[in-house]
C-alpha cells in the first residue's frame, strides 16, 4: 500500500516538472519574438521564404500542353482531384468518337518514380465519372498507369476515344503519380457524333450533353435540366391537385345530371333569395316579351 502511494506522488511530481518545463519554454518563445528586432524577424522570413522556394523548386513540375487544358490549373497542386481543383470550363476541342486523341505534356522537374493515367468522363465531375483509357503501344501497369515524367523534355501518348462516348462537354483527366502525390490536370472536349443536335448547348444548371441526353448536376432534373428538384416535386404536385379537382367536378356534374336536364329542358332556373329556393320559368318572361314586341310593331304600322 505504501509503495502504491509512493508511486502516485512521484508521478504526480514528474508531471508538474513536465508541465512547468513546457509553459517555461513556451513564455520563452514569447519573449522571443516580442524582443525580435525588425532585422531579425526579416531575416528570418526570407529564410523560411528561401526554403520554402527550394522546397518547391524540386517538388515534380510538368504541364499538359494538348488538349489544352484548363485556364487556371496549377501543376503543382498535389492531391486536389479530380481536376486539380479548377472548374468545369467551355470545352475548347473537338473531336468524333472512336477517333484517336494525342495527350502531349512537358516535364519541367522530373521525378523517378512518375507513372502516370488518362481517364475521360461524361461531362460529370465525381470521381466515379472517370473510366480509365490505356494508351496505344505502350507498356501498362495492373492498375493501367504508364511511365512518365521520369526525364525533364517532352512526352506524349496516343489513346482511342470510346465508340459510345459523344459529348458537348466531355472531360479528360491527365493524373501524374509521385512520391509527393497526385498532380491532376483536365481538359474539356466535344466529342461529335450524330446525336448532339438534340441537346447540344441546350443544357442548363451546368448540364452537359451526353449522347442525345442532358446529364444534370446533382439538384436539377428536368429534359434540359431547368428544374431545381424541389421544385419539380412542387410541379408535380399542382399538377395532381388540379386533376382531383376536375375529376371531383366531372363527379359534381355526374351525381346532379338529371337536374340540371330539367332546367335546360324546361328553361328553370333556381335562384337563392333570402335563404329560399324560389323557382323561376323563363317561359312566361319570353311570351310577355313577345307581347311588348308585337305591340310596338303594330304603334309603328300606323304611322309609316
Amino acid at each position: 500500500m505504501n509503495s502504491k502511494f509512493l508511486l502516485l506522488i512521484y508521478l504526480l511530481l514528474f508531471l508538474s516538472i513536465y508541465s512547468s518545463r513546457i509553459l517555461k519554454e513556451e513564455n520563452q518563445e514569447e519573449e522571443n519574438e516580442e524582443t525580435c528586432d525588425n532585422e531579425t524577424c526579416e531575416t528570418q522570413k526570407e529564410a523560411r521564404t528561401e526554403f520554402s522556394k527550394i522546397r518547391k523548386e524540386n517538388m515534380p513540375h510538368s504541364q499538359v500542353l494538348l488538349p489544352i487544358r484548363r485556364i487556371g490549373t496549377s501543376n503543382m497542386e498535389i492531391g486536389v482531384g479530380p481536376c486539380g481543383g479548377v472548374e468545369k470550363k467551355s470545352a475548347n476541342t473537338l473531336t468524333t468518337k472512336g477517333s484517336s486523341i494525342n495527350f502531349i505534356w512537358e516535364v519541367l522537374v522530373p521525378e523517378n518514380s512518375g507513372n502516370c493515367t488518362v481517364k475521360i468522363s461524361n461531362g460529370r465531375q465525381d470521381i466515379e465519372s472517370f473510366k480509365l483509357l490505356k494508351p496505344v503501344d505502350t507498356e501498362v501497369n495492373s492498375d493501367g498507369s504508364f511511365k512518365c515524367g521520369r526525364e525533364k523534355g517532352f512526352e506524349h501518348r496516343e489513346f482511342i476515344l470510346p465508340e459510345n462516348y459523344e459529348c458537348d462537354g466531355c472531360t479528360l483527366q491527365w493524373k501524374w503519380s509521385t512520391s509527393y502525390g497526385e498532380v491532376y490536370s483536365c481538359s474539356d472536349i466535344i466529342i461529335n457524333g450524330g446525336q448532339l443536335s438534340k441537346c447540344m448547348g441546350k443544357c442548363l444548371n451546368g448540364g452537359s450533353c451526353f449522347n442525345g441526353e442532358c446529364l444534370c448536376l446533382k439538384g436539377y432534373t428536368g429534359e434540359f435540366c431547368e428544374d431545381e428538384e424541389g421544385q419539380s416535386s412542387l410541379t408535380w404536385l399542382w399538377i395532381i391537385l388540379g386533376l382531383l379537382g376536375l375529376g371531383a367536378a366531372g363527379y359534381g356534374i355526374y351525381y346532379f345530371r338529371d337536374k340540371i336536364k330539367d332546367c335546360f329542358k324546361n328553361s328553370q332556373s333556381w335562384i337563392i333569395s333570402s335563404n329560399k329556393k324560389v323557382k323561376h320559368d323563363f317561359t312566361e318572361d319570353q311570351k310577355e316579351d313577345d307581347i311588348v314586341d308585337t305591340n310596338r310593331f303594330e304603334s309603328n304600322s300606323r304611322y309609316p
